[in-house]
């Protein structure tokens, strides 16, 4: 077979415009860094005037629990109001919308997805709803991608590539995981290997992460002590942990449809007022549990530090069962990865209780933990490549890539012989179902 070559022309322009491609994803990374970092940075200042805010009203016990159910409720509302006044396409985590529009199935997207997202994304996430940092992150770093080839008005290839790059940048900034975002383009978002859309990709996250780690500073997500995984005769035990947390992942995903079903058949509610409701039940949790709500990273990191009793790991793996799939149903802009790692990390610390009493030796568990949150999901999204990457790079636990690759080979099993699809495609069909309709 002879190698097809191109033209001295064609072949100079088509070198000329990797370049030009490579240059355009540091800047996409860079600004999506920014971005980033300064959500980042204003849900820490939003919870540094919560947290003191509660504090205050438990002063007045007799009305004082007034005081979070109507801010939460206010934040909630506005948060929803934007998005529905000025960018519906901010709704939810907003992956969705990027994977629609990188396949041609959704129109442009819109500037006003940048200020409706991060204003959005604080109003809500900053009040102690249970929704991830990283849907705004991968939705504002897609849309600069976008804005930055229209603007430049590349080719239609390099635009969606630099779209693609945009949202891989955003995800490596929200969890200073570098490979993760990279491998989340390829295996979630483009679902194949491009070299132009690799060009752009690996430029845009590390642009991002230079630009993260100058503001936020270089530390993983999560702290935790060197851990050392027996491969036997634990090994087959994580592939039990993946079946049994790949079922909880079919529950979960059902759970955050079932609540945006019940969502859509409210008419009579507009969403902004179904936003209020529930920010007024968050408020109110605020008040009696408010280590239990946010996007789930501080209680991750308090689950990693072990020594908590079952009967408290089962509260909070119900509540925010519950909470995270209630949270996302009125559209709030705020994204599904974290929530649900709250929940795979108590799942797989409840599995390990069993497992430590009937052999004493198997004394892992937060190596359980952290497996616990890679299989869920694996389970929910269905990009295992991406889930392993993640937790490793949140953790720096590299020891934990063989009980994670056996784990996700279970958790990905499951779902798939139950007929669950993954989380992403049943939103898009959702979508556009209701496209459809209006």
């Amino acid at each position: 077979m002879v190698a097809k070559t191109l033209p001295p022309d064609e072949d100079e322009e088509e070198r000329d415009g990797l370049l030009l491609l490579a240059v355009s994803g540091l800047a996409v990374g860079a600004l999506a860094g920014l971005a980033g970092s300064a959500f980042h940075l204003a849900l820490d200042g939003a919870e540094q005037i919560w947290a003191p805010l509660l504090a205050w009203a438990h002063r007045y016990p007799t009305v004082g629990w007034l005081v979070p159910a109507l801010i939460a409720a206010a934040a909630a509302f506005l948060a929803r109001w934007l998005v529905g006044r000025f960018a519906p396409e901010a709704s939810g985590s907003g992956v969705q919308h990027v994977e629609s529009v990188i396949k041609g199935n959704a129109g442009a997207m819109p500037a006003a997805v940048l200020p409706v997202k991060f204003v959005g994304g604080v109003l809500a996430l900053g009040v102690g709803m249970a929704l991830g940092r990283e849907g705004p992150t991968v939705q504002m770093g897609a849309t600069i991608g976008h804005l930055w080839s229209r603007l430049f008005r590349l080719r239609a290839a390099d635009g969606r590539a630099l779209l693609a790059a945009g949202a891989g940048a955003g995800l490596a900034a929200a969890f200073n995981a570098p490979l993760a975002g990279a491998i989340f383009v390829f295996e979630e978002l483009l679902r194949r290997f491009e070299l132009r859309a690799a060009i752009a990709t690996l430029s845009a996250c590390s642009a991002g992460l230079v630009i993260m780690r100058m503001l936020i500073g270089d530390r993983l997500v999560f702290t935790v002590p060197p851990l050392v995984v027996e491969i036997f005769p634990g090994y087959f035990l994580f592939l039990v942990l993946g079946g049994i947390v790949g079922v909880l992942g079919v529950l979960y995903s059902r759970m955050v449809v079932a609540g945006l079903d019940v969502a859509d058949r409210m008419r009579r509610i507009p969403p902004a007022f179904q936003a209020a409701i529930v920010g007024a039940i968050v408020g109110l949790l605020a008040w009696v549990a408010p280590d239990a709500l946010g996007g789930g990273e501080s209680q991750i990191q308090a689950l990693l530090g072990g020594g908590h009793s079952l009967a408290m790991i089962a509260m909070l793996f119900v509540v925010r069962l519950v909470l995270g799939p209630l949270c996302y149903a009125p559209g709030l802009p705020g994204g599904l990865f974290a929530p649900l790692l709250v929940v795979g990390a108590a799942a797989g610390l409840m599995i390990h209780m069993p497992v430590e009493a009937a052999v004493p030796a198997l004394n892992t568990p937060l190596a359980y933990a952290a497996v616990g949150m890679g299989a869920l999901f694996v389970a929910v999204v269905r990009a295992p490549v991406t889930g392993i990457a993640l937790i490793v790079e949140m953790t720096g636990a590299t020891t934990l890539f063989v009980p994670l690759l056996t784990a996700c080979a279970s958790a990905v099993a499951v779902p798939e012989l139950l007929g669950s699809r993954p989380i992403y495609d049943t939103l898009q069909d959702r979508d556009a179902r209701r496209g459809k309709a209006k």
